[in-house]
């Protein structure tokens, strides 16, 4: 087992320095099967199953924009607990995700409330689909809905990155008169297609069937850079850049995010950037809602 891992060591150290020397010189990177390029991004992921980050973070939601700061605490694939505090230095709310639950409490005099129940507020609230595993992913810099079957994919240049691209089915093809192979990288993938035919797209189909997935790598490093995701089922789109990486336990932790997303309802923007982050530690997760709250249903 030792030299089977040494000498894959070996053949990643190898084709990242080859890439390294031709991107010193000007030169595309060379193209990877889509099965490598999961492997060394899967490497790069941090180990630690405790995180503490102070975020600074700006949020525009259909036009109206916000910064605050926030105090967060995980422990993976089970909590994440955050502290949110505007410019005026005052907590104005607490946040806990769970795998399948979703608490928050405002504590901002005159909205005072809290909301106890699953992820459809939320989901509601950006106009895209969102669960623990997602938020935990987006914080860690690690890929969403990445299979490991290369079969899957297939892999392209986009100068100095590596792009996977979903293969998807032919009806997505019918609604955007576009193949795998032929999508530039930063193709919108707008619906190209008579009503008719969208129709009929959209009676045989589920959303799943209709989702177009793209992840760009660096070419040297293997980090997850940027993820897209189209939705030509709803309409939609979301796109997250990961960038600042610093190494941490035994992988890279991206400390600048931006999540941007497109809907038919609007359109908002996440910008987060790490100040401060600790690894290795367990940290308590006080949410305690006072008696008299109002509950609502969303937010």
């Amino acid at each position: 087992m030792r030299q089977v891992a040494f000498l894959l060591m070996v053949l990643f150290l190898a084709t990242g320095c080859n890439n390294m020397r031709r991107m010193e010189r000007g030169k595309p990177i060379r193209s990877e099967a889509p099965g490598g390029i999961i492997r060394k991004h899967r490497a790069t992921m941090a180990s630690t199953d405790w995180v503490a980050m102070r975020l600074q973070v700006e949020a525009t939601l259909n036009g109206d924009r916000n910064t605050f700061k926030v105090n967060s605490r995980m422990k993976r694939d089970s909590c994440l607990w955050m502290s949110i505090t505007p410019a005026l230095g005052v907590e104005a709310a607490r946040l806990m995700f769970t795998v399948d639950s979703v608490k928050f409490f405002s504590k901002i005099p005159g909205n005072r409330f809290a909301y106890l129940g699953d992820y459809d507020a939320f989901d509601d609230l950006l106009g895209t689909d969102l669960n623990f595993d997602m938020v935990q992913r987006i914080l860690l810099g690690e890929a969403i809905g990445l299979e490991d079957e290369d079969s899957k994919y297939i892999s392209k240049v986009d100068g100095r990155e590596h792009l996977l691209i979903n293969k998807y089915k032919r009806r997505v093809r019918r609604l955007t008169g576009v193949k795998e192979k032929e999508i530039s990288p930063n193709d919108s993938l707008a619906v190209d297609a008579s009503p008719a035919v969208q129709q009929r797209v959209h009676d045989r189909s589920d959303d799943a069937d209709l989702l177009v997935k793209r992840y760009w790598f660096d070419g040297f490093g293997y980090q997850l850079t940027r993820t897209r995701f189209d939705d030509l089922y709803w309409g939609r789109s979301i796109e997250i850049s990961h960038g600042a990486f610093e190494p941490e336990s035994g992988g890279w932790i991206p400390y600048t995010t931006t999540i941007s997303i497109a809907s038919p309802e609007g359109s908002s923007q996440i910008k987060m950037e790490i100040s401060r982050a600790k690894y290795g530690k367990a940290y308590p997760m006080p949410f305690n809602i006072p008696a008299d709250i109002e509950y609502r249903d969303g937010f």
